[in-house]
């Protein structure tokens, strides 16, 4: 059984996750608008913007399903997420910190410690 925060850090995965996506939606509005305008079929492309929205929105919905997949795991199995899924993530967010020091990968490296620990 998980207990104490580890417990809860699907759960903040998901809330970030969620954040994450709400914050591209506004801050790609016009963007994305355009990709359904146009039939989202092949509206990516080349465009530097439209591929940051796109990127930008996947990687909130893939923290929800992870965070998911680690609520799932610690309250319905009772077990914890492997430590790969923590190192993973906290390797992932680090460079992504490293590479882009103003950005919301700092949030996530505070969950992949907690999710590290034992």
């Amino acid at each position: 059984m998980v207990q104490g925060i580890k417990r809860h850090m699907g759960v903040v995965l998901m809330i970030t996750g969620s954040l994450h996506t709400a914050i591209g939606f506004f801050i790609y509005a016009q963007e994305l608008q355009l990709m359904v305008a146009n039939g989202y079929w092949n509206t990516v492309g080349d465009k530097s913007v439209a591929t940051a929205a796109f990127w930008f929105m996947i990687t909130g919905f893939l923290l929800i399903l992870l965070g998911h997949t680690a609520d799932w795991l610690m309250k319905k199995q009772g077990v914890a997420p492997p430590a790969s899924f923590g190192w993973t993530l906290l390797l992932v967010c680090l460079a992504g910190a490293i590479a882009m020091p103003v950005s919301g990968f700092w949030l996530v490296l505070p969950q992949a410690w907690i999710l590290l620990r034992k």
